[in-house]
């Protein structure tokens, strides 16, 4: 996420329009919050800390996500003739229309949510909800259930774009870690794998998600 940071500054300065696309997976398990998020309000540190995952700050908002088996997408911009520079919701909009075509074309049907409001607080431990929990508006969703989860910042002429799409879900270690019951977890979100009814890879994602931005960006 470092490299995406180091990305956000590079094309902000640049005096030539660049959109920078890429994704990866994690070496470890791991936990990102949101730029001005407190960890004591979103994560058990303590088991964390015996488990050995790291608790880290990302450049971009949101809540607190937990980095597994999973692939990272994130779009750099400061083109303004690709991504409307009116609203943070047309970004996002457009981001999601690249992410679904991407998924289908791997067989994998999703819809956008219209979002719903919540409250900010888990039931069970008192935490802040973790960001796979709610889907906002403009995210996708399949069979009801929150597939990917994202996040933005944006500087005065550029953007970067974060978002989490999990291939597998280790629900009892994420309600661990997090603070949210494992059952609740499993009615909310949803893993590329469980969605498709078969194993998904990484390079597989990939590949869709390379074909699913050239078209929506061409």
């Amino acid at each position: 996420m470092e490299v995406d940071w180091n990305n956000l500054q590079h094309v902000e300065d640049s005096r030539t329009l660049c959109t920078i696309i890429r994704t990866y997976s994690w070496s470890r398990p791991t936990v990102s919050l949101g730029k001005h998020q407190q960890a004591i309000n979103a994560v058990d540190l303590d088991y964390c800390k015996r488990r050995g995952v790291p608790v880290v700050h990302r450049p971009t908002g949101g809540r607190a996500v937990f980095h597994n088996d999973e692939i990272t997408y994130a779009v750099v911009s400061n083109d303004d003739r690709l991504f409307p520079r009116q609203t943070i919701q047309e970004t996002y909009a457009l981001i999601a229309r690249a992410l679904r075509y991407g998924l289908n074309e791997i067989g994998i049907e999703v819809e956008y949510s219209p979002g719903a409001p919540s409250s900010h607080l888990s039931p069970s431990s008192g935490r802040q909800k973790p960001c796979f929990v709610t889907p906002s508006r403009h995210e996708l969703v399949c069979s009801g259930r929150k597939l990917i989860g994202s996040a933005q910042r944006r500087l005065r002429r550029s953007f970067l774009q974060h978002g989490s799409i999990a291939l597998t879900i280790d629900y009892p270690e994420m309600s661990r870690i997090l603070g949210f019951s494992a059952d609740s977890m499993r009615q909310r979100i949803i893993s590329l794998s469980e969605a498709a009814g078969r194993e998904v890879t990484f390079d597989e994602v990939t590949r869709g998600l390379q074909v699913g931005f050239g078209e929506i960006l061409k």
